[in-house]
Formats: structure tokens, C-alpha cells, sequence
């Protein structure tokens, strides 16, 4: 059963479920009915979700209101997806990624398609194209390796979880990478983050064969991007108070619209010419 809504520029999205081994995977489908290229989306760990949720959303109707399909989805055992999270491993993930790709790619008519990733998404997406999945590769806030990325939640969510509990109830990010160490589970945003997938995340590099330029890749000439922003890999995802809710992302954007359009070489102008 698919949910159909549509948007103040007339797109339509379809909400549904993707069968994968064991699981569904929750997805929306941002269709266009004669689209110039296709992206799937590949977005962050699932602690950062609900932060990174507005930033993607806004991206994938900005994308499709000039002419490109996008697919967004979450990741077995997180979000609205089936599956119990404590169970998977970055494995599982990158099937999700490779099996979503390679549907999204098929559909029909037969447009370029780009893989995009964000933060963790990043070398889950760097992976699949790095195995030739994808005419061009898209990242946002590339992190050296999934460690990197989980301990950066930890240290956040951390932080704020503790500014209400007095000192001695007080739980510190050591206490936790000791607990997760030592075999045991460590809950974050309702998250039970296991030992095994703590230790699998120190090898979950991402691949140093994708080397991003603003024209093309070195190994085999398909256009590759890759935008960090300021310090660390988290500077759009940030759930600290004095960051407001909704950032004004326009400029970003509009110049990585352009980049995609040119690199694809895609024809000047589109359906909708202002912004969403």
C-alpha cells in the first residue's frame, strides 16, 4: 500500500516499503514524469536522522522540482524501516544502498543516475560507486571512517542527554566507549548501539580510490563532488540549541544543482525555475 501526496509545486511523492532480505525498507519516491537523471539519496547514521530529516527532504522536492527523480529511504532497523537495529551491520546497510541503487537505476525511461551521500552516507554511497554503481557521485560532509562518524554521535548526544541529570547520575562519553569495549550495548536515541558494530565501524573506511574533483574522477573519468563543511562532519546535522532548526540552505543548494547539471550535462533551465 502506497501513501500518494503532493507537494505545493504539483510533484508527487509515494511513500511505500522495499522488500530486502528480512526486512522492508521504508521509502519515498519523489517522482517526475519525464526526468532528466535520477538520485538516490544515502543519508546519515541512525541517531542523526531526525536532524538531518528537513535538510534532506527540502533537498530531494528542490531536485525533483527541476527535473530530477530522487529516492530517499531509511536503513533496515532504523526510522520507519523494518528490522531491529541492534542486529544489523554496515554490511546490511550497504545492501540496502546496492539494492536500492541498482532498482532506482533500472527504472524506466533510462536517465543518468547519481549516487549522494551524507555524512556515514557518504561511504556507504562511495562504496557502491567505487564498485562502478553510478554515472556520478555526489557527498556531503565525507567522514574518514564510520568510527569517526559514531563517536562524533556519541560525543553529541552524550552531552545533551547529561544536561539535565545532576553530577553524580552523570554518564560520561568514556564510560561508554568502556561499556562498548567491553562487550556491551550503549542506548542513544533510542538506539541499542551493539560491541560488534562498534568494533566493525574502526574497518568501515571510506574508500581512498574515490578522489572528488569539481569536473571528474580519476580512475575512469564519471564526474565525482565532494563538499565537507567547516570542522569535523557534522556541520549540517547539528542538534545544538544555538543552531536554529531550519537552516537557509539555498546557496548550497543551488551551487550543487549546478554542479549536477553540468556534469551530467543537462540542458539549461527545467520544469521549475524558482526556488522550493
Amino acid at each position: 500500500m502506497q501513501a500518494v501526496t503532493k507537494t505545493k509545486l504539483n510533484l508527487l511523492e509515494s511513500s511505500g516499503y522495499f522488500a530486502v532480505p528480512g526486512v522492508d525498507l521504508f521509502t519515498v519516491l519523489h517522482q517526475v514524469t519525464k526526468p532528466l537523471a535520477r538520485v538516490l539519496l544515502v543519508g546519515t547514521f541512525a541517531s542523526e536522522r531526525q536532524e538531518s530529516y528537513n535538510i534532506w527532504v527540502r533537498w530531494a522536492r528542490y531536485l525533483a522540482a527541476r527535473g530530477i527523480e530522487v529516492l530517499r529511504f531509511d536503513y533496515r532497523g532504523t526510522g520507519e524501516s523494518t528490522g531491529v537495529f541492534e542486529d544489523m551491520s554496515f554490511g546490511d546497510w550497504s545492501e540496502d544502498v546496492r539494492l536500492l541503487a541498482d532498482w532506482t537505476a533500472s527504472r524506466s525511461p533510462r536517465v543518468p543516475f547519481i549516487l549522494h551521500g551524507l555524512e556515514l552516507g557518504a561511504i556507504f554511497a562511495a562504496k557502491s560507486f567505487d564498485k562502478g554503481v553510478g554515472d556520478a557521485l555526489l557527498l556531503w560532509s565525507v567522514p574518514t571512517n564510520a568510527n569517526q562518524v559514531l563517536r562524533s554521535a556519541l560525543k553529541r548526544w552524550t552531552w545533551l542527554d547529561q544536561l539535565g541529570e545532576s553530577p553524580e547520575n552523570r554518564r560520561s562519553i568514556s564510560d561508554s566507549i568502556r561499556q562498548l569495549d567491553e562487550g556491551g550495548f550503549v542506548e542513544l536515541q533510542g538506539y541499542y548501539w551493539s560491541s560488534r558494530l562498534w568494533r566493525e565501524s574502526f574497518l568501515f573506511d571510506f574508500p581512498a580510490s574515490v578522489v572528488g574533483t569539481d569536473s571528474l574522477s580519476n580512475a575512469d573519468r564519471r564526474p565525482v563532488k565532494i563538499i565537507n563543511f567547516g570542522k569535523g562532519t557534522t556541520s549540517l546535522v547539528m542538534p545544538y540549541p544555538k543552531f536554529p532548526e531550519v537552516k537557509d540552505l539555498t546557496n548550497l543548494y543551488a551551487d550543487t544543482f549546478r554542479w549536477v547539471a553540468g556534469a551530467l550535462n543537462l540542458p539549461p533551465g527545467g520544469p521549475y525555475e524558482g526556488d522550493n
